[in-house]
């Protein structure tokens, strides 16, 4: 009788063991597949993360075009002005004709070029904002 205690006892831990072996099994399949999804979870942000900042940089790279081009043109407007050493066809013009007239007439005109300044100033920045927007 002792032995078949004994091996009945060796067979209950036996199953006990099998048991916790199994258990212990499951458990890893259980963290395998919660890391594969956590790993896929993880993997999707961060692809939405590169795809926000490629956005982002597309809209600052295009920015600075824009902006190099701007900068561009006014250097060779800048170069053109300097290389014909003149001032501007109309601005030689307006001071012929403000030479010869009347002191009356010349404070008129004067009014009416700092209107068309302004109307000019208003246009151009006008301008600015629909190549900034």
């Amino acid at each position: 009788m002792s032995e078949t205690a004994t091996l009945e006892t060796l067979n209950k831990k036996r199953t006990e063991l099998e048991n916790h072996w199994s258990s212990q099994l499951q458990k890893q399949k259980t963290l395998e597949g919660d890391i594969k999804a956590l790993e896929e979870k993880v993997q999707a942000q961060l692809q939405q993360k590169i795809k926000s900042e490629d956005d982002v940089l597309g809209t600052l790279e295009s920015k600075r075009k824009d902006l190099e081009k701007r900068l561009e043109e006014l250097q060779n407007q800048q170069e053109t002005r300097q290389a014909l050493g003149e001032p501007t066809p109309e601005a030689a013009e307006n001071t012929e004709q403000v030479q010869e007239q009347p002191a009356e007439m010349a404070a008129a005109a004067n009014t009416n070029d700092q209107w068309q300044n302004e109307e000019t100033k208003e246009k151009h920045k006008e301008e600015k904002k629909r190549k900034w927007v």
